[in-house]
């Protein structure tokens, strides 16, 4: 049953197909096979004759059997199956089949034209692939403020033509800041005479005076000149002529007085020529006089209250004065003004613009990296993601370098990866129909994945990415490269901290000295002699000995850098003292005339990419750091000594406690001694800094209250290490008295705008992202616990100094329960009202918890 399921064509083509290779054994496998035979050649045979009568497949009899075997003969024979071997007449199947076989294969050309041409498919892939623009400004101006300048100067010199064209020429100025004068003075007097006219006649006068935009013009070059009344005069003028003022005409002289800070003119004008409810622009402007209005580094209230005043009458400000607020709380560099910050941000979502644009994305990306509360990386992912991909905004070069600079900051390897991986899709992942990325790495950048690099010490990522700079700077000499990123300072100091954190793979004081001579069976470990500490000399590398054995004259560099990464700590410094030469070389080249730094002088070798750099103590103090780690500690104190004194750069509070740290690091012997002799010598440079700055008296930058503990406590442990316990706490009590743990208790105020009272309405941030309990006190004055004196008990229990030891008990128990009594005061603490009010000069009121 099975064999009679598949077509009759479909067998009979399959069977001819292979009709070549089993035309041998067709006639003697194939007959024999009483059931293949009955199924070749059956449609053949059922279209030429019926089976005949006597044809019973049911009937098993040998008889039957027989007739059956000779009736399928005779239909292969008829069908013709095999033809070569068969006499009966060609069906038309093998007919096709053999024409098919003998028909020569004649390949035709392709002829089809392409749809698109070279040139459509380019200007569809130009399309495809475009960068759509996407800049923002947070003050509308000009595309081109020259020649907006130059056309208002142009059109106030035809308005003064005309307006003088009856008088004496003589009369008429020239320069533009008499020319604004000239005109207003002119108009007013047409403006007087046209109302003395009306004034006599019933029927009201239409007369034109001047276009609105003559009139736009007069009032720019007013502005322009920063004469505020002048630009009234041309609006009052406009209003007397019955002309309606623009908003533009209103907006720039505004904008005069809120660039100014100066708020009283601000809020005048507002209420002479705007009215209750000003447009957009104009409570943008509002806010930002506030903002001007106050000092640096000072909490904007004022500028708040009236931003949330707003908020109060239904006409919440535009989202970039929420912007503007933010930024200057973030100016502020307070872990209060930064909390504030965030929480504005969560406030401004909730009641007026609940989607950011890129550029204040970009700005609360930033803050992620802030110095002052905790690093959020994963704040900084979250709100990239949101952009990008939740509210598909285009990104920004700035918001590119926000999030690496977010991650690299944060010093742990997985986010420093992720930086590098945001890198690369800024370059790689947005490429236009030629392969030019979009954007373009800026100096930001690049010092964000140096600051990512440097605190993972991977030096390798670091010596690339200045050879990229280099690279640039080398093209843009040619002319290559049309906005170049140039070495500076802040680039040089991220090198060399990585040279400093970098950790060389060869340590020889922890390398063990084999000496293959002796015999290498198993020796006594007992008997084993220790290798000494310094080998021979044959065995040090010649810069190394010498550096060891007069550590104070300067060695001579070597300036040859390979792909391998220094291996010991003499090849970390010779590249280190290298691109230091090289940064002398260009940027002061008398500094190299003596041997105070150097001995020798260097072939100029390398390209010259260092002539923008500028000498400051944040790069003196990185070069230093280089060899306060890996160099001999001689070495090091000797060019604290020298390097500012000869380069004229003065110390900041840094170059003073990395030096004291270092001492405190001292191995015993020799070099403990030296420590001490210096540190001693550091200390007397640190005591007049310190009085400066706790008088509040002009002082090096970079003093504050933890500075001055690690000062502290860096003498206490040099002094403690040397044996000098009583001198150490002679210093404690002096510290004691200078700073009492009664000052620590004194906690600060609670700021108005920071009430944490649950309401749905109120002029402050109704939603908030951090907790009181999540902000740092940032204003503690200088403590002492117990790791900065933890040395100095030991000393004092070795020597059985119960007094002094009770002493410094009392210390850290006073410090540490003075810092509860702070903390618990912060908690619990009520609003209390700030500065005083605007306008009227009152002291302002308390408000409500």
């Amino acid at each position: 049953m099975s064999g009679q399921l598949l077509p009759h064509a479909l067998l009979d083509l399959t069977l001819a197909r292979v009709s070549a290779r089993l035309e041998s054994l067709a006639c003697t496998s194939i007959r024999r096979s009483s059931a293949i035979t009955k199924r070749h050649a059956h449609y053949q045979a059922l279209l030429r004759e019926a089976p005949p009568s006597d044809y019973l497949p049911e009937d098993r009899s040998m008889y039957a059997r027989r007739e059956s075997s000779r009736t399928a003969s005779a239909m292969l024979a008829k069908g013709g199956l095999f033809p070569h071997s068969q006499d009966s007449p060609v069906t038309e199947l093998e007919r096709r089949i053999t024409e098919l076989k003998e028909a020569s294969v004649i390949e035709v050309p392709e002829t089809t034209e392409p749809l698109y041409s070279e040139s459509e498919l380019v200007s569809m892939y130009e399309d495809l692939l475009a960068i759509p623009s996407h800049t923002q400004t947070q003050d509308p101006v000009a595309a081109d403020p020259g020649s907006q300048r130059k056309a208002d100067e142009a059109t106030l010199g035809r308005v003064v033509q005309a307006l003088y064209e009856l008088d004496d020429p003589t009369v008429i100025p020239t320069d533009s800041s008499s020319q604004y004068q000239a005109a207003i003075t002119k108009l007013n007097d047409i403006v007087g005479a046209l109302e003395s006219a009306q004034s006599s006649n019933d029927s009201p006068l239409d007369l034109s005076i001047l276009p609105t935009e003559e009139w736009l013009s007069l009032v720019r070059v007013c502005v322009h000149e920063k004469d505020g009344a002048a630009a009234e005069s041309v609006i009052s003028l406009m209003k007397r002529a019955g002309i309606a003022v623009p908003d533009e005409a209103l907006n720039t002289t505004l904008s005069l007085y809120a660039d100014r800070g100066d708020v009283a003119n601000t809020e005048r004008f507002l209420e002479t020529y705007v009215g209750q409810t000003p447009a957009e622009r104009q409570r943008d402007l509002h806010v930002k006089a506030y903002l001007r209005s106050v000092t640096p580094r000072t909490f904007p209230t004022a500028a708040l209250k009236v931003l949330h005043e707003y908020e109060d009458r239904g006409i919440p400000a535009p989202q970039p004065t929420y912007t503007r607020a933010i930024t200057t709380l973030l100016s502020v560099h307070s872990a209060v003004a930064e909390a504030h910050a965030w929480d504005l941000f969560a406030h401004m979502r909730y009641v007026a613009h609940p989607t950011p644009d890129a550029h204040l994305y970009t700005v609360m990306i930033s803050a992620c990296a802030s110095r002052v509360l905790e690093r959020q990386p994963a704040r900084a992912l979250d709100l990239w993601k949101e952009m990008t991909v939740d509210k598909g905004i285009p990104p920004t070069t700035e918001a590119y370098t926000a999030v690496i600079f977010a991650c690299a900051s944060s010093g742990k390897k997985l986010y420093v990866s992720e930086a590098f991986r945001l890198a690369k899709e800024m370059l790689d992942g947005h490429r236009d129909a030629y392969g030019n990325t979009a954007f373009h790495p800026d100096r930001i950048t690049f010092c964000a994945l140096l600051e990512g690099a440097k605190r993972i010490g991977d030096l390798r990522k670091v010596r690339w990415i200045l050879a990229e700079i280099i690279t640039q700077s080398v093209q843009a000499a040619r002319g290559d490269v049309a906005n170049p990123v140039f070495v500076d300072e802040g680039i040089m100091a991220h090198v060399f901290h990585a040279y400093a954190a970098h950790k060389p793979a060869f340590v020889r004081a922890a390398t063990v000295l084999v000496d293959n001579s002796v015999n290498a069976s198993y020796q006594d470990p007992s008997k084993t002699v220790p290798a000494p500490e310094a080998s021979s000399s044959s065995t040090i590398p010649d810069e190394v000995s010498t550096a060891q054995a007069n550590p104070n004259v300067p060695v001579a560099p070597k300036t040859q850098f390979t792909n391998l990464l220094p291996q010991t700590p003499a090849e970390l410094l010779n590249e280190a003292r290298t691109l230091f030469y090289r940064t002398l070389m260009d940027v002061v080249p008398a500094a190299l005339e003596s041997d105070v730094l150097f001995s020798e002088r260097l072939p100029n070798n390398m390209p010259d990419a260092f002539q923008h750099i500028r000498l400051s103590p944040r790069l003196l103090n990185a070069y230093l750091s280089v060899h306060y780690i890996h160099a001999p500690f001689e070495e090091g104190s000797h060019l604290y000594r020298t390097l500012f004194s000869h380069l004229g750069v003065d110390k900041n509070a840094w170059s003073y406690v990395e030096a004291l740290e270092r001492c405190g690091r001292a191995k015993r012997g020799i070099e403990r001694k030296q420590a001490e002799q210096f540190a001693r010598e550091v200390w007397q440079e640190w005591q007049p800094v310190e009085e400066a700055w706790r008088r509040r008296e002009p002082h090096p930058a970079g003093v504050n209250a933890r500075m001055v503990e690690r000062a502290y406590a860096a003498m206490i442990r040099i002094l403690s290490l040397s044996g000098n316990s009583r001198e150490a706490v002679q210093l404690v009590r002096t510290f004691v008295d200078t700073y009492p743990p009664d000052i620590v208790k004194l906690a600060n105020p609670k700021h108005e705008l920071r009430s944490t009272r649950t309401t749905l309405q109120a002029s402050r941030p109704l939603v908030r992202l951090f907790a009181p309990v999540e902000i740092p006190d940032d204003t503690v004055p200088p403590l002492l616990s117990f790791p900065e004196v933890e040395v100095l008990h030991h000393r004092l229990v070795a020597r059985g100094d119960l007094k002094n030891i009770g002493y410094l008990k009392w210390v850290c128990m006073a410090y540490a329960g003075a810092l509860k009594r702070r903390k618990d005061a912060t908690l619990h603490a009520e609003p209390v009202a700030q500065g005083v009010d605007r306008g009227s000069q009152a002291p302002l009121q308390v408000s409500e918890p």
